[in-house]
Parts: structure tokens; C-alpha cells; sequence
């Protein structure tokens, strides 16, 4: 089968239509002066265009105005450059229909409020390492730091903060597992606000009067809901690849592309693609649809690729690994593939970052490992076909940038392993839809949007899923219409009424299914929204602390746990569901301290009969 690249360079001259702002600053930006050996790399980008209000040039990579970042080793005294990655909400544009006409602009929601009106932006940088190393941070506007100013989530990792002159030093231990962290700088902080109490309200601002949502005036009637960073940063230190995941250069398979406007995958025969360190771009109105030739595709480390990528191999192995990244930046939101990208909603048709095939009768395993995934359009991966015969292998996977609403995490197929992953989700993040999976090891950013951990939207015969030790470094639920939850299971996805009782059907179960250690730093939303669609058998939550609810009245922080029938009346089946080691502001919550109900510390509104019948334990 020929492979399509759907590109279409005439319209590069469009992008002019956004022009590119530069932006100086008082102190020096450091550059290019970076290393290469067994215990560490970093990596550089000539291109850096520092810019906090509009697309950057299709040739050049979005620089943080904000940070600089240096790592060294513990026993090298020198420090050296670590490229500071930035995204912007919407990557600088307009709210656009189509991305070919600049003037297509619309007031539709697509998920980003008052974000550019406060001038957020999220930075991150990334390092491969096998030794203990030091990070040092140095901010560009001309304030200093000292160690007391910096809060480095998730904070379970509690590494070693000083300060010197001015800049900040962070010990970063060496791990397999690699680290993700934020490094929060205290006087840098934004204050959210909840502009009501009631379901449909939300984010508040009083910084741009021509902005969304602006007020006069922030009261103590228009609560708290999350504190984070104006200006975020990521630290990604990733421990080298194994050989298996990087290719043999030498290989005649493997087809290098040349840096710049990619119009060279239609016609390859390459099993292998490959995207050395530079800029890649496929502009607003292409992606790159792969030959079934090509079963993998590699990022080297300084590698930022502007595109999205399609299989249509029916390979066993299908790879996506390297340590470059992909961008969503030029794309609308919704880019609809099949009508020439425009902002169109199609649960079939809109663009993911990563998409393909999976045909009956052939077992496929995905493997995407040490990519960066930065401003999805829309869900990030979904694959078609015969799904139970895919399974992904995920590992030091990451998603930033994720202004827009619908920028799910990744699907997690049957036999999925998941683990040492980052990501900033605005949306359903970890999906647990198919059985025999695991999960393990992730950091989470939340927007405003859906559960933390999400297994609903369809009643679902499951089994054998665990998802553990999840730090929850920010949640920003703005309102109580959307299961604002840690663990969530949504109604039918197109039942209209969320509170429909009689939608289950009593033919499917879930069976052993555990969330484990789970951390909820700041402001958090309910431990659970469950609207059990199917019977449940063995469902552990355990080890969950939250640190705190938010202040309002919209009873954003109760958890519900209806009792369901299917449309004949039968009910569901709710068999051995626990709540164990539950905590809320470090109090524990249990059923011998009375402190469990919707009004009391734990905001559990459990119906009694099923605690007291023991099919619901807290304890």
C-alpha cells in the first residue's frame, strides 16, 4: 500500500499571517555549550526563538523567556547547556476554524479559558544521565532565588534545594526509572479562582479587561480551586536507552530525513524513519501517514518534529522511541483530517499524535519510549481495528502542553505495561478500558477536564487492572460538571442524563481492579465518581492521601457511588469494593472514625445499605 503524506506546501505562507514576535531579555540566555558522553547528554537547538505571544517560524523551537538550565555531574565541577523547551496556549494563535484562513476565528469552547490572559506558559527541559548530576537554574528576569522560594513536586522526592548567587541547584540522585518534576518557583505562583458555586461556572481573572472572563474584583466569595506556576518547569533526566530501542544508523531500511518542510515519506520503503537532531515541520494541514513498510520511527535527542504520526503497518512491533520531540503546535484544535484539518469535532476523524492499525489475527505490541509529546490538538493516541490484539509497552513517556480540552492520555490496550511516565492532561489522563494492564509510576498535571484515572463512558467486562503510585502534582477543576475526580467512571458517552439509574448492564463485571498510592498534592478534586455501569468484583482503592478539598459550596469534593439497574430493573452487583488507608489533610478516614460521610472530612456519599452490608468497606 503507497503511503500518503498529506501535505500541502503552498500553504506555508500563511504562517506569516502570525507574525513572530521576539522577545529580549536583561540577563544572557546560555548557548550551545552542551555534552555528549556515557554519563551525560544534553542537547541544543541554533533555532530558539523566544516568543510568548504568537506561532514561532516553522524552522525554529519555542525558547522558555523565562529559564536557563545547566546540569553537571557530581564529580564534574562544570555545567553545561540544557536546551529549555516553552508551549503556549494555542501556540500563539487566534482561536481558529480553519488553519488556512488567519480571519476563521470563533468563539466555540475548546477547552482554554483564561489562560492566555495570565500569561501562562510551560517550560521543560531534558537530559539523558547515568550518574548522580546536579541541575542548575537560572532565571532571566533578573530575579534571584534562594532555596526556600522553590517547591520541586511531586514533593515524595524531597531532593536536595540550595541556592548561589541568585541561581538555584537542584541533586538529582541517578535512577532507572529516570525523574519528572516541577520546580515551582513561590513568587511566580497564579491564584485560580471559581467565579460561583454552582455547576457551570468557572474560571476567573482581573489581569486583562479585555480577556475572558475578567472581573473587577476577586472576593472571598469566589473560591481558591488550584495554585500553580505561571511560568512552569519541567526537568525530565532520563536514564540512556537500551540498544534496543535506538537503530543502527548503518542500516540500509532506514530512511534519515532531511531537517525542515518533511515531503519525502510518500514514497520510502524503509522499514525504519529516522529524525536526526534539527526542526521538522508537516505545517497545519498535514501529518504524516506512514507506508506499511515503516514499523518505526525514531527521535534522536534534539530532534523536535512539528507533525503527527499514522501507522499502517501490520508489523508485530510497531516502535516510537528516542528522545526528541512531537509537536502539535501548528495544528487547530480538532484538526480534522478529512476536512482539511479544520477545528470540526469527529471522535473518528480528528487528528491524534500517534494513530494506526491494528488488523484481526495478527498480535501487535507499541512501544513508545523517551518521546515528548507537546500541544496536542485532540485525544493524543487512539489506534482502529481489531484492538484486543494490540497491546502498548510505554516507558519515561511524556505530554506537555496540553492547553487545549480533549488532550487525553495515551489508551492503554490489553496487556499494556505503562510506567515512568509525565503528563499534563486536559482530559480522561490514565485509561484503563481494557483488562490485564498496569500502570505504574506517573506524574500528573491536571487541567480542568475529567478523572484523574477514567474507566468509563461504556459498561465494560474488564479484568486484572492495577495503577500505582501516581503523584497528582496540580488539579485545576474549575467546576463540579465533570467528574472532578481522582477515580472516575463516566455515564454512556452518549446518555445525555449523567444521572440516568437504569443505563448498566448486569451481564458485564469488572474484577480485580486496584489504584494504589496515590498522592493529591494542593488542591484536589473527590476521591471517586463512579457510575457503575457494569457489576464490580474486587475494587481496591488504597493508599490514597489528598492534602486538601477546595472551599466551595458546588460539593466539588464528594464522591458518589450510585446504585445502578439495567433498563429491566435489575440491579447492579457491588461486591467487595475497598477503601483502605484513605486520607484527607493527613487525617485518615474510616467507618470505626464516623468521618467518612458527604459532609464530613472523607466526602464519601456512599449509599449505607451498601456499607452496611459490607460490600463497601472504608477502613
Amino acid at each position: 500500500m503507497s503511503i500518503i503524506l498529506l501535505l500541502a506546501a503552498a500553504l506555508l505562507p500563511l504562517i506569516a499571517a502570525f507574525p513572530s514576535t521576539r522577545q529580549s531579555t536583561n540577563r544572557t540566555v546560555f548557548s550551545n555549550h552542551t555534552i555528549d558522553n556515557s554519563q551525560l547528554k544534553t542537547w541544543w537547538h541554533t533555532t530558539g526563538e523566544i516568543n510568548t505571544k504568537s506561532p514561532v517560524q516553522p524552522e525554529n523551537v519555542r525558547q522558555s523567556h523565562l529559564y536557563s538550565v545547566q546540569v553537571g555531574t557530581s564529580t564534574n565541577a562544570s555545567f553545561y547547556d540544557s536546551f529549555v523547551y516553552e508551549s503556549i496556549p494555542r501556540g500563539g494563535k487566534p482561536k481558529l476554524l480553519d488553519p488556512r484562513d488567519p480571519s476563521s476565528t470563533t468563539t466555540d469552547d475548546d477547552g482554554i479559558t483564561i489562560e492566555p490572559d495570565v500569561d501562562l506558559t510551560m517550560a521543560w527541559s531534558e537530559f539523558l544521565y547515568s550518574k548522580d548530576v546536579t541541575v542548575k537554574i537560572s532565571r532571566l528576569d533578573g530575579k534571584s532565588s534562594n532555596a526556600s522560594n522553590v517547591i520541586i513536586r511531586p514533593k515524595v522526592l524531597s531532593y536536595n534545594v540550595t541556592a548561589s548567587n541568585g541561581d538555584i541547584f537542584i541533586h538529582v540522585p541517578y535512577s532507572d526509572a529516570g525523574s519528572r518534576f516541577s520546580v515551582e518557583f513561590q513568587d511566580d505562583n497564579y491564584v485560580f479562582h471559581d467565579s460561583c458555586a454552582g455547576t457551570s461556572c468557572g474560571l476567573i481573572q482581573n489581569e486583562d479587561s479585555k480577556g475572558f472572563s475578567f472581573a473587577n474584583h476577586i472576593t472571598k466569595n469566589d473560591p481558591v480551586i488550584s495554585v500553580e506556576p505561571r511560568n512552569a518547569l519541567l526537568i525530565f533526566a532520563s536514564p540512556f536507552p537500551s540498544q534496543d530501542l535506538v537503530p543502527s544508523q548503518n542500516s540500509s531500511s532506514i530512511l534519515q530525513v532531511s531537517p525542515g518542510l518533511v515531503n519525502d515519506l510518500n514514497t520510502t520503503q524503509a522499514s525504519t524513519v529516522v529524525f536526526n537532531p534539527g526542526v521538522y515541520y508537516m505545517t497545519s494541514t498535514a501529518h504524516a501517514r506512514l507506508n506499511e513498510s515503516v514499523h518505526w520511527v525514531y527521535f534522536a535527542p534534539g530532534s523536535y518534529v512539528k507533525g503527527a504520526i499514522q501507522f499502517t503497518s501490520t508489523n508485530p512491533g510497531l516502535k516510537a522511541t528516542g528522545h526528541g520531540v512531537l509537536s502539535g503546535e501548528q495544528y487547530v484544535y480538532q484538526a480534522n483530517t478529512q476536512d482539511g484539518y479544520k477545528n470540526k469535532k469527529s471522535n473518528d476523524d480528528c487528528l491524534r499524535m500517534w494513530s494506526g492499525w491494528s488488523m484481526s489475527g495478527v498480535q501487535q505490541t507499541f512501544t513508545i519510549a523517551g518521546m515528548t509529546v507537546n500541544e496536542p490538538p485532540f485525544n493524543s493516541m487512539d489506534f482502529k481495528g481489531e484492538l484486543d490484539s494490540l497491546s502498548v509497552e510505554a516507558t519515561d513517556y511524556k505530554q506537555v502542553g496540553a492547553w487545549y480540552g480533549q488532550t487525553d492520555g495515551m489508551q492503554n490496550y490489553p496487556g499494556t505495561h505503562a510506567r515512568n511516565m509525565f503528563y499534563h492532561s486536559n482530559d480522561d489522563t490514565i485509561k484503563t478500558y481494557y483488562s490485564n494492564v498496569l500502570i505504574e509510576n506517573v506524574v500528573v498535571w491536571k487541567g480542568a477536564v475529567a478523572p484523574t484515572v477514567q474507566f468509563g463512558w461504556a459498561s465494560r467486562d474488564i479484568s486484572n487492572i492495577t495503577v500505582t503510585n501516581i503523584d497528582i502534582i496540580h488539579s485545576r477543576y474549575a467546576n463540579n460538571g465533570s467528574h472532578p475526580s481522582i477515580i472516575g467512571a463516566n455515564q454512556w458517552y452518549d446518555e445525555e442524563n449523567e444521572f440516568a439509574s437504569n443505563t448498566a448492564n448486569t451481564s458485564n463485571t469488572i474484577h480485580n481492579f486496584t489504584v494504589a498510592n496515590v498522592r493529591a498534592e494542593g488542591i484536589s478534586g473527590n476521591l471517586l465518581r463512579i457510575v457503575p455501569l457494569q457489576n464490580f468484583d474486587n475494587f481496591v482503592v488504597e493508599n490514597v492521601t489528598i492534602e486538601e478539598f477546595p472551599d466551595t459550596q458546588s460539593a466539588m469534593q464528594q464522591s458518589e457511588l450510585p446504585i445502578m439497574t439495567d433498563e429491566k430493573g435489575n440491579k447492579v452487583s457491588l461486591n467487595n469494593i475497598q477503601i483502605k488507608g484513605y486520607s484527607v489533610n493527613g487525617k485518615a478516614v474510616t467507618t470505626d472514625a464516623n468521618n467518612y460521610q458527604a459532609d464530613q472530612l472523607g466526602a464519601l456519599n456512599i449509599p449505607s445499605n451498601l456499607i452496611q452490608s459490607g460490600a463497601v468497606t472504608i477502613e
